[in-house]
């Protein structure tokens, strides 16, 4: 996949490419989104069969901008690039809005640019206030502001057309930037993107049902024991569908669950639009962005062994498996999950076999086929987490290894942020399972425990998180079809960012000053374990 930039490509399109591609970044990382200008796209014949592109010109902004972002994880490994080229630029600014929310694969579609917006007025003002402080030093801002266009193309081939009157006149065409993006034509593509939200909205009102739990259980999952205490209550934080959820915990193994558990109805109301649909492009940027954690978890097997099959349970959309096959080259990768992403993840190459459905139903077919199998924040998501583990025992070859990563309930983070513990993730997580608990079954079930670590394993902004998590439980997004009214929601999802400012830049430094005194904080544990040899 090669994406060719005009050399004479207009300064706001160019600054618009430069906030999303860092050049020497977007070639290794075999994993990451496609980005580009959207003018002009070569795709090897093959990749755009996957993709099943079946036209080649007459595309707008938005179908153009699907493309990109999506070919460059069908190339094969890294063959990925951008490159200027001599040809004219499409100068059609109308459809720039378009371009940006198909491009940044975020939901809503309504919000992502205005937020954009909404930084550059900041950065505007900003630059203006200095003529406040002081009329002859505030004139500097002033100018390196002015001198942006020059300094994003400095050093590169391309040679914007307008960039000496983007230069000159940047404080006044930035404001029109502005109002032409916003007020610009709506799109046959956005169009159908809100009757996508709209049949969305339908299918969640269907389902706004009390009748979504299971009879609470008097006993604990994991030993049995029937000492139990409400550990919190919690709502759904990322996608603010309606609901309130119960934790309780073990007072004798620790072990805490969902009680009373979600039933089948409940899981399929809660898990819509978090890995697919309306989100998927918010999950592909998050899975897209962890190929350093991913390498770290292939590593620690390679230190082990050489395995010639890997079965990655729960795989998604296959980002594990594309990762590590860089590390182990010789090693197959097969991924299992229940979502249709796993047939997106064949469709990509990132798998050898992408076989859709549940573990331990197709255990069976799978028993004694496999050299590695790894669990990557997939048990906390199961209903009978001790039944998976034997599930894994019987697929793997006597000998093999099991890898297992999950968050730790048990990290002083996790203590102090409670509901708006980013790792907690209700409703989605059904268990947070203590280290020494997962330990102790799998030896119980003759793996041998080769490494056990926490120190490091998943080191994230924890504070940062839960701001942002407080601001989206205070401001959710008002196009969400199951919001019960979007009239006041705009204005309110801007009240409560605006409000979590001040905390959000606190809990920046916080997490700053954490990786500075505790730098392999981690807010998860990884164990690798090895099963009986023959």
């Amino acid at each position: 996949m090669l994406d060719l930039v005009p050399r004479d490509l207009p300064v706001e399109a160019a600054m618009d490419l430069a906030r999303v591609v860092d050049p020497r970044a977007y070639r290794a990382d075999r994993i990451g989104l496609g980005r580009g200008a959207g003018h002009a796209l070569l795709i090897d014949k093959a990749v755009a069969g996957r993709l099943g592109v079946t036209r080649r010109s007459g595309l707008g902004p938005g179908e153009m901008a699907e493309i990109t972002v999506r070919a460059k994880q069908y190339a094969v490994g890294s063959a990925a690039d951008l490159v200027v080229a001599e040809f004219t630029a499409l100068h059609n600014r109308e459809g720039r809005r378009t371009w940006l929310t198909a491009l940044s694969v975020m939901v809503p579609q309504n919000f992502t640019v205005p937020r954009m917006i909404a930084a550059s007025v900041i950065g505007y003002v900003l630059v203006l206030s200095g003529l406040l402080l002081d009329p002859l030093l505030g004139l500097l801002p002033i100018v390196a502001y002015s001198s942006v266009p020059y300094l994003v193309t400095a050093g590169l081939p391309l040679r914007p057309r307008d960039r000496r009157t983007a230069a000159c006149l940047r404080l006044l065409l930035v404001p029109l930037s502005w109002w032409r993006t916003l007020r610009s034509p709506s799109t046959t593509w956005e169009q159908a993107r809100a009757e996508q939200h709209e049949k969305s909205r339908a299918w969640h009102q269907q389902f706004l049902d009390p009748g979504f739990f299971e009879p609470r259980r008097g006993t604990c999952p994991w030993c049995g024991s029937a000492a139990l205490g409400t550990h919190l209550v919690t709502r759904d934080t990322m996608m603010v569908k309606p609901g309130r959820f119960v934790l309780e915990r073990c007072l004798d193994c620790r072990h805490i669950f969902q009680n009373p558990r979600l039933n089948a109805k409940g899981l399929q109301f809660y898990y819509r639009d978090v890995y697919d649909g309306l989100s998927a492009g918010n999950a592909e940027q998050i899975f897209s962005g962890q190929s350093h954690w991913y390498r770290e978890r292939a590593n620690l097997v390679a230190a082990h062994a050489s395995p010639r099959t890997w079965l990655d349970v729960g795989a998604g959309h296959g980002h594990f498996c594309a990762t590590a096959a860089d590390v182990l080259p010789d090693t197959a990768f097969d991924g299992l999950d229940i979502g249709a992403g796993i047939e997106e993840a064949h469709r990509r190459n990132w798998v050898r076999h992408g076989l859709r459905g549940e573990f331990r139903a197709l255990t069976s077919e799978l028993a004694g086929r496999y050299d590695v199998v790894s669990m990557n924040h997939y048990l906390e998501h199961t209903t009978d987490p001790l039944a998976e583990l034997d599930a894994a025992a019987t697929t793997l070859r006597p000998g093999g290894h099991l890898l297992i990563e999950l968050p730790d309930p048990d990290a002083w983070a996790g203590r102090f942020l409670r509901s708006f513990w980013i790792a907690l993730l209700p409703p989605q997580h059904l268990h947070m399972i203590p280290l020494a608990n997962l330990t102790a079954a799998l030896t119980e079930r003759g793996f041998a425990i080769i490494s056990a670590e926490r120190d490091g394993v998943r080191v994230e902004g924890d504070f940062t998180a839960a701001a942002l998590v407080l601001a989206n439980v205070l401001g959710p997004d008002p196009h969400r079809p199951w919001a019960p009214t979007r009239r006041t929601g705009t204005l309110r999802q801007i009240l409560a960012y605006t409000a979590v400012v001040p905390l959000i830049l606190t809990a920046i430094l916080t997490d700053a000053a954490i990786r500075i005194l505790r730098p392999k904080n981690s807010n998860s544990y990884r164990v690798l374990a090895q099963s009986p040899p023959p």
